[in-house]
């Protein structure tokens, strides 16, 4: 049953993020990378080697190709998912 109430489209493309908020104190000053697997009008969803956390707001970089193409996007972890190849995670958009 699918639960998403907005349809995604693949990604597959590099996708830029930093810490805004943390759950475990200030956030470092690092900018991450992640591939997109799926983005919607509400989220995304990316593989990356970054531990995250649920509750972790970040500022994604909206890669080239995408309807919201070159904009930053307040976004807030949802859910995580160890995988073989990283860390999947959801991220829903906040702002």
């Amino acid at each position: 049953m699918e639960k998403r109430s907005c349809p995604r489209a693949i990604l597959n493309q590099i996708v830029e993020f930093e810490c805004v908020d943390t759950v475990l104190g200030p956030p470092a000053e690092i900018r991450a990378t992640g591939i997109g697997r799926d983005i919607s009008d509400a989220g995304v969803s990316l593989l990356t080697n970054c531990l995250l956390h649920r509750g972790e707001v970040l500022t994604v970089h909206v890669p080239p190709g995408v309807e919201a193409a070159g904009r930053s996007v307040l976004s807030e972890v949802k859910w995580i998912q160890p995988t073989r190849h990283g860390i999947r995670v959801g991220l829903k958009f906040i702002a």
